[in-house]
């Protein structure tokens, strides 16, 4: 699996003013330093998710962009030769660290097939995945949301692996079994012959019926936008990625699980889980 869409188009308004004209997936996170430095990197969301992917072996990458505060996310990713240029004149040792750094992110962004969509009226998660339709093809793919923090990609190649070497399987949704599941999607899981199948899914219940979560990272065959422009607007009158897999569901398409277990991560959305999450990265950065 080559192709990754990432969706950062929403408006982040629960976290203004810092959002007003700097998307979420541009906050600050911190991380290990790849040249064995003691003192940890300060990074962008989207560096470290889009890098993440790529060391995993993704190749392709859409990412949806709202209209208004696209440059941000764009002129941060895209290789600036004139920026690595002006670091050079300083002739710093500290400099010289973020050369070396910089340019390990270009080489790896110009290796990369990108796309970027813009989003001039956001309309939930779903919408956000169909715009990406022309690009993802015939190809299966990873949905990434860019407001999600994930410590540690190990589970990624196992998820991968489930998802393609079961036959006829349309998706598999990363689950999680939750205390506080208020806000999230649900699902509900049975076990056929030695699959984990989803048979139910609910987006943000008022009366759950679940407590396994579902994160917001997802695999999906090309189906998935068949469903999606054949289901109705749902919570907050958005098109919603959860109602899209209750349309396969009810279709008799199969949906599968895949048990994150007690590992961390972070909807960094709220001002609360952003600092979780800021928190959690300087202790991870630190290991």
């Amino acid at each position: 699996m080559k192709t990754a869409v990432i969706t950062t188009g929403g408006l982040g308004t629960r976290l203004l003013t810092c959002t007003k004209n700097n998307p979420k997936a541009m906050l600050p996170l911190y991380s290990k330093s790849f040249d064995n430095n003691p003192e940890p990197l300060l990074r962008p969301l989207i560096e470290l998710i889009f890098e993440n992917l790529y060391d995993c072996g993704f190749r392709r990458f859409c990412f949806i962009v709202n209209k208004k505060i696209k440059s941000s996310i764009i002129n941060h990713l895209t290789p600036d030769q004139k920026f690595i240029n002006l670091l050079s004149e300083r002739n710093s040792s500290v400099d010289k660290r973020f050369i070396k750094i910089l340019n390990r992110n270009y080489r790896k962004f110009n290796n990369s097939e990108i796309l970027w969509i813009s989003q001039k009226n956001p309309m939930g998660f779903g919408d956000a995945l169909l715009s990406s339709k022309k690009f993802v093809g015939n190809n299966s793919f990873l949905l990434h949301a860019g407001d999600t923090y994930i410590p540690n990609y190990d589970f990624l190649k196992e998820f991968v692996l489930q998802f393609k070497n079961s036959k006829n399987a349309m998706g598999t949704l990363l689950l999680q079994k939750m205390k506080k599941i208020q806000g999230l999607g649900l699902a509900n899981v049975k076990k056929i012959k030695n699959e984990n199948v989803v048979f139910d899914v609910e987006e943000k219940p008022q009366n759950p019926k679940s407590n396994l979560g579902i994160l917001p990272v997802y695999l999906f065959n090309p189906k998935i936008f068949d469903a999606l422009k054949n289901t109705d607007l749902g919570h907050n009158n958005e098109l919603q990625v959860t109602d899209a897999i209750k349309t396969l569901i009810k279709s008799n398409k199969k949906i599968l699980s895949y048990n994150y277990g007690l590992k961390k991560w972070f909807d960094i959305g709220i001002p609360e889980n952003y600092f979780k999450a800021f928190t959690s990265s300087y202790k991870e950065s630190k290991i």
